[in-house]
């Protein structure tokens, strides 16, 4: 007989398959334990894992038990799941994978094999109610409307940002990718907008108010800006200083943003109190995997998943600004061959002319190889982990090693520093 795990794998030859007939019918089976606890739930181009590591942080230091599901996984499945930033210990995976499989074995001649994330998205729903969290934060895995995530009945939606990304999914417009992005929206609910474009920011209010929605955007209902050695958070309600911020990038504030606002409003419509040292503790301890994570120093080598254009553009504002003082930068890029990466390493060249632009490939089905990008004018290699062993022992420590594009290669380099 097959191990979860072994069922787990097995399931990832099948696609990702839109459509939410089929995890309905598994979480009814399971007895639709996304109906016991409230649900905020995030989606957006860039920015829904460090939204929800700050919000996550802000629920932990007010004492409350919140759930966390993310993607993707940057070590282990166990990763996806957190239960007040602690990952999901091995002996929770097996006896919840094991009731989602035999949920599936009942249905197996009414609907076809579960999908890798279905049974991800099941398994953090049904984890979340046996461990009784009192809030779940829930990021959707793309899009929105059609995600395997969208069958919760949420208290709160989430926008973080919107921009161009799986356009074979959902759409060549801004206008299209908000369509799918607004599919979250749930009639009388909360939602929180980042800093979106014009287009996608129009969408969201039509939507909004066929839904009647209580809508909270950015820099109209809430801000952030610097203030005496930090930030300053403003709302109709509150005005919070914010001393220091763990998570580094300038576009990290945007998030931060979001992020609080989404809490006082959850706080507020539950009756629970506030503290604004608190807050103040829980931006200063929160951290992300992946996300300008700082895994070396003196060589400083940071690691930052920056998937696609509208990423990369914050990752290169904080690039400039972090080689001010003229040191030499090198940037490590990986990415698979679905995304717009030659669009991605031409902008990296333009926008960071003085840095060492450095392509590579990794263990991972469609990343790219050498043949995917003219080699006369950039420099590869074949494999990255001799290159950060040489780089970590022979560079000053004045110089600065960026890690960067797909998540999965992030993961893939994460372990090296890790192990």
């Amino acid at each position: 007989m097959q191990t979860v795990r072994e069922w787990i794998v097995d399931r990832m030859k099948y696609k990702r398959k839109y459509g939410l007939d089929r995890i309905r019918a598994i979480m009814s089976l399971l007895g639709n334990p996304q109906d016991d606890y409230p649900i905020i739930h995030v989606t957006g181009t860039n920015g829904k894992g460090s939204t929800i590591a700050m919000l996550s942080s802000l629920f932990v230091h007010h004492g409350q038990k919140v759930g966390a599901f993310v993607s993707p996984h940057l070590i282990d499945y166990t990763d996806r799941f957190l239960i007040n930033g602690n990952v999901m210990p091995e002996e929770d995976f097996e006896i919840v994978g094991e009731l989602v499989r035999q949920a599936e074995e009942t249905l197996i001649d009414e609907y076809e094999p579960l999908s890798f994330f279905e049974i991800m998205t099941a398994m953090a729903l049904v984890y979340f109610s046996r461990k009784k969290v009192e809030v779940a934060l829930l990021e959707v895995g793309i899009g929105g409307l059609l995600d395997t995530t969208n069958i919760v009945n949420s208290t709160m939606s989430v926008i973080t940002s919107i921009g161009l990304d799986h356009e074979e999914m959902l759409g060549n417009t801004l206008e299209e990718i908000a369509i799918q992005k607004t599919g979250i929206f749930k009639q009388n609910q909360i939602v929180v907008l980042g800093n979106l474009p014009t287009e996608a920011l129009k969408v969201a209010e039509i939507v909004g108010q066929a839904y009647n929605c209580d809508i909270h955007q950015f820099e109209r209902e809430f801000n952030i800006k610097p203030f005496e050695e930090g930030l300053v958070f403003n709302n109709s309600d509150h005005q919070i200083h914010i001393s220091c911020l763990n998570l580094k990038g300038k576009y990290q504030l945007e998030n931060a943003a979001v992020a609080l606002e989404s809490f006082l409003l959850f706080e507020k419509k539950f009756h629970f109190p506030i503290d604004s040292s608190t807050i103040q503790e829980s931006f200063k301890t929160v951290t992300w995997p992946g996300r300008m994570e700082v895994v070396h120093e003196s060589p400083i080598v940071i690691l930052d998943g920056a998937h696609n254009i509208h990423a990369l553009k914050r990752f290169i504002e904080t690039v400039k600004q972090h080689g001010e003082d003229g040191a030499q930068q090198t940037i490590l890029f990986s990415a698979l061959k679905r995304k717009h990466y030659k669009e991605m390493v031409d902008y990296l060249r333009k926008e960071l002319p003085k840095a060492r632009l450095v392509i590579t490939t990794f263990e991972y089905v469609g990343a790219i190889k050498k043949t995917d990008y003219p080699t006369s004018e950039v420099e590869f290699i074949e494999d990255a982990y001799p290159f950060i062993e040489e780089y970590v022992t022979q560079a000053s420590s004045k110089e600065t090693l960026w890690i960067t594009g797909s998540l999965y290669f992030i993961s893939f380099i994460r372990k090296f520093f890790v192990k």
